[in-house]
């Protein structure tokens, strides 16, 4: 009568929260109320901030009432403002979060899970969210349901008995307003429940874990066609499977390049699957580590060297004092190691995490979003670079706030779902990004940093490129005086990293790095998205597609290097 992590209720029915849920600690409402606790002398002014809940992280460490770190509050909306659409319920709670950027408007979107539906909401002006509706469940309700996107389509998987994997068509939220119940566009019902999705963007298939089919394990989904997939094989050799990560591989181990492999958390160890032939995948190696209490979630470092996962349990049961985030090096996918661990600021229980760069971003329940900077790998090393706290009265091992984030929006925003609290929107500040948003985003940056450039001691400067032959980023190296006075030397690389929209705002950027930019005037990528076979499929594209993986294979499709100019080198 001890049912394990997110795959019993009894844990989160233990700890749920007896509505109303807690007040919004931001808004006209809440520094009324401050107001009232100070006689008028609160610190907090809404007039002060960008947006009607906008707060951002004060030298006292709040923004608003919300402990922070390094972390901004752009807005919010709490639960029942994303089930409107729904209908009045006292059953509302969130849990898993993804997002969707439009390709070509590169409008913004959250996917928010909630135990009666998906809603979603515009974020393209993080300041001002747009609620545009919700997608009802298939079934009955569920505490989970788990969203991920295959090109412009979502796929929604549910705890719900009989409920499948619904298929929504999101180009229909660029003309959606107000407040639309949803129907979806497709369904899949080659199983009933499942905990989890994952999909593989650079192969097209997805899968579906912890269903009632393939004892739990890898069911396996050909989504090149999302509107029509189909059934592509099992993996049930490792039984349950948790949660999942599959990547074509491009890490140290070059016996696999460019094989799919699945990096999957089950319960009790991590194995690492070879899924490139989906009607026989094989496993490579599990391995199990010391003290394990309920192997959850984890994600694959940028270079695929090392695989950062949480442990759901260790903290409620005590064996851990402090959150504990796990390494394993799989540098050798036939012989993963065991590195360790580390003990975060709190005791609470870390649930998803997600790897951005040098940074992992952890959703652990009551002590909000945290934030790790990578140190070192081999002796599993990090240091907390930031945090956002959406249940200030409490950091203990339960189940209530922070369920997922998602920190993969191009304009670096990141959300998080409070399972009582709602969606958040926020802005991690870095040691390398340093400044706060002061006002709703404008076309020029309202604090650019002084930049000069300056060559490689190794490479000798060249003039800006022309705008005729073949278009590449100059070699130059970019010295950027940030707005504290330090000094940092970066690439083009770091300009495409992330937030690159603003950062080739930024003086004489553009013309250093055109490629990265798209500035190569007249020859640009087209903004299209493009219909094209591909491994016997029809499928629809754009040219981050085609930058992405295997390049030159993909900008030898017919009419792809006049669609992709700048990325298949054809200016």
């Amino acid at each position: 009568d001890d049912p394990r992590g997110c795959r019993g209720m009894k844990f989160r029915l233990r700890d749920r929260l007896e509505r109303p849920f807690p007040d919004k600690l931001v808004g006209e409402d809440y520094e009324a109320v401050l107001a009232d606790q100070r006689n008028g002398s609160g610190s907090y002014h809404v007039k002060n901030e960008a947006g009607p809940r906008a707060a951002t992280c004060n030298s006292q460490g709040l923004a608003a009432g919300y402990p922070c770190q390094n972390v901004d509050l752009l807005s919010m909306l709490d639960v029942d403002e994303l089930a409107a659409a729904l209908g009045e319920s006292s059953e509302d709670e969130l849990n898993d979060i993804w997002g969707w950027t439009d390709p070509s408007s590169k409008r913004e979107f959250s996917i928010v899970g909630m135990y009666r539906g998906t809603a979603f909401v515009e974020i393209t002006d993080a300041y001002n969210p747009i609620y545009l509706g919700a997608l009802p469940t298939k079934t009955e309700s569920s505490g989970w349901r788990d969203i991920k996107v295959m090109a412009n389509y979502a796929l929604i998987v549910s705890e719900a008995s009989n409920h499948g994997m619904q298929i929504f068509d999101l180009d229909r939220l660029l003309t959606a307003s107000g407040s639309t119940v949803w129907s979806e566009d497709a369904h899949y019902d080659e199983f009933g429940n499942a905990h989890n999705i994952f999909v593989n963007e650079d192969s097209g298939f997805a899968y579906a874990v912890g269903s009632n089919t393939c004892a739990g394990g890898l069911h396996i989904i050909d989504v090149n066609d999302p509107m029509n997939p189909t059934f592509a094989g099992c993996f049930a050799e490792d039984g349950y499977v948790h949660d999942v990560q599959c990547v074509i591989y491009n890490g140290p181990d070059t016996t696999y390049s460019g094989r799919e492999i699945c990096f999957s958390s089950n319960e009790d160890s991590v194995a690492i699957v070879d899924v490139s032939v989906k009607s026989d995948p094989q496993i490579l190696s599990n391995i199990q580590y010391n003290s394990a209490q309920y192997t959850h979630q984890g994600w694959l470092t940028e270079d695929q060297a090392y695989f950062i996962f949480d442990d759901e349990l260790d903290e409620y049961y005590g064996i851990s004092s402090k959150t504990r985030t796990h390494v394993m090096d799989v540098r050798n996918l036939r012989n993963m190691l065991y590195v360790g661990y580390h003990n975060g600021r709190t005791r609470a229980i870390d649930h998803n995490l997600y790897v951005k760069g040098d940074f992992v971003y952890q959703a652990n329940y009551r002590a909000g979003l945290n934030v790790l900077k990578i140190e070192d790998m081999t002796s599993a090393t990090f240091d907390e670079a930031g945090y956002f706290d959406i249940f200030p009265n409490s950091n203990s091992a339960n189940f209530n706030a922070a369920w997922s984030t998602f920190p993969y929006h191009e304009s670096g925003v990141i959300t998080i779902s409070g399972v009582e609290q709602g969606l958040f929107v926020v802005k991690f500040n870095s040691q390398e990004e340093t400044t706060h948003p002061s006002s709703a985003p404008t076309s020029t940056p309202s604090m650019s940093p002084v930049v000069v450039f300056t060559p490689s001691p190794v490479i000798t400067p060249t003039s800006a490129p022309a705008t005729s032959g073949t278009c590449n980023d100059s070699p130059l190296r970019i010295k950027v005086r940030k707005n504290n006075g330090s000094v940092k030397t970066r690439s083009c690389f770091w300009v495409g990293n992330r937030d690159t929209l603003n950062r080739c705002k930024l003086e004489g950027i553009s013309s250093i790095c055109p490629k990265t930019c798209g500035t190569c005037s007249p020859c640009i990528d087209g903004q299209a998205r493009m219909k094209f076979p591909w491994r016997g499929k029809l499928i629809t594209r754009d040219c981050t597609w085609v930058a992405r993986k295997q390049t030159s294979l993909r900008c030898a499709i017919e009419g792809m290097k006049d669609s992709c100019r700048v990325t298949c080198n054809n200016c």
